[in-house]
C-alpha cells in the first residue's frame, strides 16, 4: 500500500511537471534512465553544436579578413587615379560633380560624413589634383 502510494505521489509530480515546464525527455546517461526538461545530448545535438561552431569560427575568419584588407588601404592622396581612389580608404563617393572644357575634365568626388560636414576629392583628366575636408 505504501509503495502504491509512493508510485501514485510520483506519477502525479512527474504529470504535473510535465503540464508546468513543458516537454519531458526521457534519456540514458551512464546506463541510467534520467528524465529532463531538455533534449538528450545525442548526434543530432552534437552536430548541431559543430555547425553552430563552424559557423562562428567562418564570421570570425570574414571579420579578420576585412580587417586585414582594411588595414593595407591607404589614404587618397594626389596623384592617386580614379580606380585607386576607389579602393581607398575614402572607398566610392555618394555623389559625383563632372566639368568638361575643351582641354580637360575635372570631377569633384562628394563623400558626406555624418558629424564634419562634407570630404572632397578633385580630379583633373583622372587623377586626383587636390583634396579638401
Amino acid at each position: 500500500m505504501k509503495r502504491s502510494y509512493i508510485f501514485l505521489s510520483l506519477c502525479t509530480a512527474l504529470i504535473a511537471q510535465t503540464a508546468i515546464s513543458g516537454e519531458v525527455y526521457t534519456c540514458t546517461v551512464d546506463g541510467k534512465t534520467v528524465y529532463q526538461g531538455k533534449p538528450c545530448a545525442g548526434k543530432e545535438l552534437n552536430n548541431k553544436v559543430k555547425q553552430s561552431q563552424s559557423q562562428i569560427k567562418a564570421k570570425q575568419e570574414a571579420a579578420a579578413k576585412e580587417k586585414a584588407a582594411q588595414a593595407t588601404k591607404k589614404e587618397p592622396r594626389v596623384g592617386m587615379t580614379k580606380a585607386e581612389a576607389e579602393k581607398s580608404t575614402w572607398g566610392y563617393p555618394d555623389k559625383i560633380n563632372t566639368t568638361t572644357t575643351a582641354n580637360n575634365v575635372f570631377e569633384q568626388w562628394v563623400y558626406r560624413t555624418p558629424y564634419s560636414g562634407s570630404k572632397y576629392l578633385h580630379f583633373t583628366n583622372g587623377r586626383i589634383s587636390s583634396i579638401s575636408n
